[in-house]
């Protein structure tokens, strides 16, 4: 009886996730492109005596390929913006760079898609004044950052998206010690257009 139940279960759950697997297996191959902007905010500490504002206006532009109705892959530019110094020490610290998507899509209906995204980034972290402690008042830094994000595309036509990202930046920079820039994870929630050609 045991075996009937598992055999039964198992003949349920192959049947249940058919439509999943054909729409996995069922390539789209659909290109698109698109743009966001929206607040960046860094998770940095600041020196005693130095006043921080940590956040700043952040944007991104990007290409995708949607490879099938649940993955797409992105690659685009983005910039973190700016974090200001200000106190004893004074400067700026400010981040861009090169980004890779692998994007998970789930379809609510065919306006409202929900999405879960990994990155791996190349980014460009760049401190200027007296704050990077160094003889020229500048140092730098590119270095491979990973991140995770979460969103929300409402569909107006079918080729017209608008999107809602919150993304995660871990560790952007390199270790304060030795002239480095100090390492800080950026969080970017940002509002964009995606159109699909």
């Amino acid at each position: 009886m045991r075996t009937m139940h598992l055999a039964a279960a198992m003949a349920a759950a192959l049947a249940l996730s058919t439509p999943v697997s054909a729409g996995f297996f069922d390539l789209t191959l659909s290109p698109y492109i698109g743009a966001g902007a929206g607040k960046a905010t860094s998770d940095i500490s600041c020196p005693t005596g130095v006043s921080c504002d940590d956040s700043d206006t952040g944007w991104k532009i990007f290409g995708g390929l949607e490879v099938n109705e649940y993955i797409s892959m992105e690659v685009g530019y983005i910039d973190l913006g700016e974090v200001t110094y200000s106190g004893t020490q004074s400067g700026t610290r400010e981040v861009n760079g090169m980004i890779m998507d692998l994007v998970g899509t789930y379809a609510i209906n065919p306006s409202f898609v929900l999405s879960a995204r990994g990155g791996m980034n190349f980014l460009n972290a760049e401190v200027n004044g007296t704050i990077a402690n160094t003889p020229t008042n500048n140092t730098g830094d590119t270095d491979l950052a990973w991140s995770f994000g979460l969103g929300a595309q409402y569909n107006l036509t079918p080729a017209v998206g608008l999107r809602l990202d919150w993304e995660r930046f871990f560790e952007v920079g390199s270790s304060i010690s030795n002239g480095g820039t100090g390492e800080a994870d950026i969080d970017l929630l940002s509002a964009g257009v995606v159109y699909k050609f």
